[in-house]
């Protein structure tokens, strides 16, 4: 192994605390770097929270138009072209992409394209995207790599090469039945942005609810809502196998308390929850200690089992929203000029972008 390239600052992952912190840290005369393996600013700009919105407001607007007469206004046929859908996305993913980077190379902090694994202690190898390698190593280090949609084992799912939130995002055509299998956050709101596109979409949950981390009554609201506007609902349902392609057709064999039943779509999303990015990165050549979940532990400090190593974000089992994150840089930031910031007692405001909004402080 080479002779590492020192640096003040190195971080792992370029998600919303990690950039903040690289930005800040190079901006005050620290050498900052960051690793970043394909999303420069992280999933929040590239996959999930802002594609994820522009795709849920064209979808507000399909549904307006769809129902214009109500308010007065005479249209013509309406169709959705989901090619446009995704160029409008694209568009705004691009600016967001051209405005990190200026963001780097205003702050001077140094963003290498590349796959990072831990070699040694606070020591990270990376192989560049656009071939070779180098080897740097932090005074202190930042762990930030994020989540990825969980594919559950089921018979036949992953043969079925599930449509994810990022895969979703990408369609350029119009499902015809979309069948989504979690009723969270992410399913619920792609569910509704689909119908109103104009899929027929189902929505198999496993729980007694939708929503299942809100109350009993607000839960059952959101869903009399969704029904209302035409989505299948199937609650307590555990799904025995899949078969077939999404894309191509799936059929989707499940088991309630009135029996066994198959559901048949054109394409099928998995949205049953998040798995850590933490595996296969030398985690353990750090002495990084993961908890039993396969997230990083750490302290309210946000320090993990490694002196002078961090982690933030959903890595960490922070909640799983961009401002938490945006929080999580701010504890690090504060902690590293000596302060005694910690993630006790915050509060946690977060939405679901159905429409209407569920907005909920805890």
């Amino acid at each position: 192994m080479s002779e590492p390239e020192r640096v003040d600052v190195l971080i792992l992952g370029s998600g919303e605390a990690g950039k903040f912190l690289a930005w800040h840290m190079a901006s005050t005369g620290h050498r900052a770097a960051v690793v970043e393996r394909k999303l420069i600013g992280g999933s929040c700009p590239n996959t999930n929270c802002l594609p994820s919105k522009n795709e849920i407001w064209s979808a507000k607007v399909a549904d307006l138009t769809h129902h214009a007469d109500r308010f007065g206004t005479i249209t013509r046929a309406v169709a959705v072209d989901m090619a446009k859908v995704l160029a409008h996305k694209r568009e705004m993913v691009d600016g967001l992409i051209a405005m990190h980077l200026e963001r780097y190379r205003a702050s001077g902090a140094e963003l290498i394209m590349g796959t990072g694994r831990f070699v040694a202690p606070k020591t990270i190898e990376v192989s560049l995207n656009d071939g070779g390698s180098r080897v740097l190593s932090g005074d202190n280090v930042v762990i930030d790599v994020g989540t990825h949609a969980t594919i559950p084992d089921i018979a036949g799912l992953h043969a079925a090469a599930a449509l994810t939130n990022v895969e979703v995002l990408e369609l350029d055509r119009l499902p015809q039945h979309l069948v989504v299998l979690g009723g969270g956050y992410v399913g619920l709101e792609l569910a509704q942005a689909y119908l109103r596109f104009g899929s027929r979409v189902t929505v198999i949950e496993s729980g007694p609810q939708i929503a299942g981390r809100e109350d009993p009554d607000v839960a059952a609201a959101i869903m009399e809502m969704l029904a209302d506007e035409g989505i299948t609902l199937q609650l307590g349902a555990r799904v025995l196998e899949v078969q077939g392609r999404s894309g191509t057709g799936v059929k989707i064999r499940l088991r309630t308390a009135a029996g066994e039943s198959t559901i048949e779509g054109s394409d099928l999303l998995a949205a049953v929850g998040r798995t850590p990015n933490t595996s296969g990165i030398g985690l353990e050549v750090a002495g990084v200690r993961l908890d039993e979940r396969g997230y990083v532990a750490v302290n309210d400090r946000l320090e993990t089992s490694a002196a002078d190593v961090w982690a933030v974000g959903e890595c960490a089992g922070s909640p799983q929203f961009t401002h938490v994150s945006f929080d999580d840089f701010r504890i690090i930031r504060d902690n590293l000029a000596g302060g005694h910031r910690s993630t006790r007692g915050r509060l946690v405001p977060y939405c679901m972008f159905t429409d209407p909004r569920l907005a909920v402080s805890a």
